[in-house]
């Protein structure tokens, strides 16, 4: 358990707040908005109403005694004043750094050591990171991939008119090596059980060998009802990117550099000259992302991603809908609400990615870097996907999984072990070994219990 201050309670802060509160962390946050004071006292944390740039609001907090600090603030500056003060008392400092006046790279641990922040990290860059690895690797989902390169974890929804809608897990005669591991329902987040009921419109977590994948994925899409056709064995080779944003100017960057051919289009013309002077081989159009013509101009029916990038939300959600109707292979969205994901897919984009969920699963995994192998966040930091290998000593192991009650209890999931490099999909009569590596799937609030008996 760790005492933990957060610098700002947004939306980052604020779920950020929840996931560790939730893990049983003593947690701490420092907002001056009163607004988001009241919301953040319905969480159980601590709330300092004020400056978290200022050491009276740091006192109050008690950052002398705190393990970490996470800067989180919509300021850069205030971010990195308040990390500078609680490196000096003794903290560890995380810090969220907006301007490429300060970072150049998604995750760095040297740009701002001066400024006493210990590990600096960018949303927007992160973002394009995350978007370029989905569409290199290639698959067609957001896929929060692990150290492991024997894991594919996709993700699915069922469909209304599939098969399995009404039927127990267990009896829904899905792919044998296909493991369903969290399911969210509407604002609900659930650790699937045998005897659970699927229902339409649940999105699915799955999890299953890389060896296969495309087999296994186009058998759980035919048994889930989706109509959207996948192919892992086609990789990108043509992207437009609607807005020259900085997200867009670093996934343009990050695809030409895997031989992907990019057109960006970009509404301001100051901003088109900009952006051709940093991105030798990527072809600028000046013009607006909305104009159809232009689109299919430029070759929208061939590119095989369609990418919409620009600062405004309702735009992203139009143009790549636009795309979709227009002969774009795939279409994705950078939007900064995560509860619109499920309807925006649902209404034919292919992917949404919101910049505070890769964020939020940036941090909780830099977090827990020295408890776990690797970790991602689901759902706003509602559920994590952890990478553990299991201890010699630990609790659980040398017990066969349908032993284990706290799992059942807990809601804890394991979706695949590794051992001496082979894959085991497990059943309840597969035993934990010391020095398995196990993909867990968790709520937040046993990611403890998962640490002190793995």
């Amino acid at each position: 358990m760790k005492n933990v201050v957060i610098a700002g309670g947004g939306d980052v802060g604020f779920s950020l707040a929840r996931a560790l509160s939730e893990e049983g962390h003593n947690v701490t946050v420092i907002e001056r908005d009163e607004e988001k004071t009241r919301k953040l006292e319905g969480l159980d944390v601590m709330v300092v109403q004020g400056n978290a740039a200022s050491q009276s609001a740091l006192n109050k907090a008690y950052v002398n005694s705190a393990d970490v600090l996470i800067a989180v603030t919509a300021s850069d500056e205030v971010n990195m004043v308040a990390c500078s003060i609680a490196k000096n008392r003794g903290c560890h400092t995380m810090a969220r750094i907006n301007s490429d006046d300060y970072i150049e790279a998604p995750v760095s641990n040297k740009d701002l050591l001066d400024c006493g922040v210990e590990l600096a990290f960018c949303p927007e860059l992160i973002s394009a990171t995350h978007i370029s690895n989905v569409l290199t690797l290639p698959v067609l989902f957001d896929s929060p991939l692990l150290m492991m390169d024997q894991v594919r974890i996709v993700e699915e929804r069922v469909s209304r008119r599939s098969r399995v809608v009404g039927k127990e897990i267990a009896k829904a005669s899905l792919p044998r090596d296909v493991n369903l591991v969290t399911i969210f329902r509407n604002e609900e987040v659930l650790i699937p059980r045998g005897s659970l009921k699927l229902e339409h419109n649940d999105r699915i977590i799955a999890l299953m060998p890389e060896k296969g994948a495309p087999t296994l994925i186009k058998k759980l899409s035919r048994a889930l009802g989706t109509s959207r056709k996948v192919r892992l064995d086609k990789r990108v080779k043509k992207a437009m990117i609607a807005g020259g944003s900085r997200v867009g100017l670093h996934l343009a960057k990050l695809l030409n550099d895997n031989d992907v051919a990019v057109i960006m289009i970009e509404e301001d013309l100051e901003r088109c000259r900009l952006l051709s002077d940093k991105l030798e081989g990527v072809l600028v159009v000046n013009g607006s992302p909305s104009d159809r013509e232009l689109l299919r101009e430029e070759g929208l029916s061939e590119t095989d991603a369609f990418l919409a990038l620009t600062e405004r939300e309702e735009v992203n959600i139009l143009i790549s809908l636009l795309a979709k109707q227009h002969g774009a292979k795939r279409s994705i969205a950078l939007i900064d609400k995560p509860s619109l994901k499920s309807t925006l897919e649902e209404m034919g984009i292919d992917l949404v990615i919101t910049p505070r969920n890769v964020t939020l699963s940036t941090i909780m995994k830099y977090f827990h870097l020295d408890d776990f192998q690797s970790m991602a966040t689901l759902s706003q930091g509602e559920a994590q996907v952890i990478e553990v290998k299991v201890r010699e000593k630990a609790k659980l192991a040398n017990r066969r999984i349908d032993s284990i009650m706290g799992l059942r209890m807990k809601g804890v999931l394991i979706g695949a072990v590794v051992r001496n490099d082979n894959l085991i999909i497990p059943r309840g009569d597969t035993y934990i070994h010391p020095n398995d590596r196990l993909v867990i799937f968790t709520k937040s609030r046993n990611v403890r219990w998962v640490k002190d008996n793995f």
